[in-house]
C-alpha cells in the first residue's frame, strides 16, 4: 500500500493540483466542448496530467473527455485522504507539462513564477526538498527532483555522478536475462526511457518481475540509473 503524505506533501499535492487544473482549462478549453469538459488531444503532457487530477479527484474521465468538478467541492476532495503515489503521479503530470510552461522550460535555469499559484508550488515543492529558494522571487530545482526531470527529458542521467562498478554488477546479477535485454535494446536508448523500463520493476532494491509502476518516485536511484545506462547502451 503507498504510504501516506506528510504534511509538507499534502501541500504540495494541493497546491500542485489547483496549479495544474488551472494550465488544463487554460490550455485545452478552446479545442474543447467547454472550460468544464476537455479533450485531452492526445498529446502526453496533457494525458498525464488529466489522469493525475483525476486520481486526486478533480477530474472525472467520461470516454473521451476529462469532467472538470466543481471547484466549490474542493475543501472536502482534499479533506479526504490521499497517499504518497498520488503525488508522485501529479508530479510526474506537473514535471511533463512543465517544457510547455513559459516559467518552467529552462530546466537548467531558476525559476521566477510570474503568477502566486505557480510560487505557491515552488514554495512547497522547497519544503519537500524538491527545489531551493535562491533569492525572495526565485527557485532552481534539486537533485532530489531529478526522477521526474530524467523521466520527461529535461534534465540527463549523465549529469548525475554515476554509482559504482560494484554496484551495477550486483544489479544486473540480480535482473532476468529477458529484462537486462530489453534494458539494453534500442526501446530504452534514450535515458528517459530507460529510467522508466528500469525503475519500473526494480522496487526496494530488487527487480520485482510481478509488477510495473508508472510514475516517478523518491525511491529512484538516479545515480544508479546512470551508471547502469552507461553499462549497457555505452555512454
Amino acid at each position: 500500500m503507498s504510504k501516506e503524505l506528510t504534511e509538507n506533501e499534502n501541500t504540495l499535492l494541493r497546491t500542485a493540483a489547483y496549479w495544474l487544473r488551472g494550465e488544463m482549462v487554460l490550455r485545452l478549453a478552446d479545442a474543447s466542448p467547454s472550460q468544464e469538459l476537455l479533450h485531452d488531444s492526445a498529446q502526453s503532457n496533457f494525458e498525464i496530467s488529466c489522469d493525475a487530477l483525476e486520481r486526486v479527484g478533480l477530474f472525472i474521465s467520461e470516454g473521451d473527455y476529462w469532467r472538470v468538478k466543481d471547484s466549490k467541492n474542493d475543501h472536502s476532495v482534499f479533506a479526504g485522504q490521499h497517499t504518497r503515489s498520488d503525488l508522485d503521479h501529479l508530479l510526474d503530470g506537473f514535471a511533463c507539462h512543465s517544457s510547455y510552461v513559459r516559467d518552467l522550460y529552462r530546466h537548467h535555469e531558476a525559476v521566477t513564477p510570474t503568477n502566486n499559484a505557480l510560487r505557491d508550488v515552488c514554495l512547497a515543492m522547497v519544503k519537500c526538498g524538491y527545489m531551493e529558494c535562491i533569492s525572495p522571487k526565485a527557485f532552481e530545482w534539486t537533485d532530489e527532483f531529478g526522477p521526474w526531470l530524467v523521466r520527461h527529458g529535461a534534465w540527463r542521467l549523465d549529469e548525475f555522478e554515476a554509482a559504482s562498478q560494484a554496484d551495477v554488477d550486483r544489479v544486473l546479477a540480480t535482473i532476468p536475462a529477458d529484462a537486462k535485454e530489453r534494458l539494453s535494446s534500442s526501446t530504452c536508448g534514450d535515458s528517459p526511457n530507460f529510467v522508466r523500463c528500469f525503475f519500473a520493476q526494480w522496487i526496494d532494491g530488487k527487480w520485482e518481475d510481478g509488477e510495473w509502476r508508472l510514475a516517478p518516485n523518491d525511491d529512484w536511484d538516479i545515480c544508479l540509473a546512470a551508471a547502469l545506462y552507461a553499462e549497457l547502451h555505452g555512454k
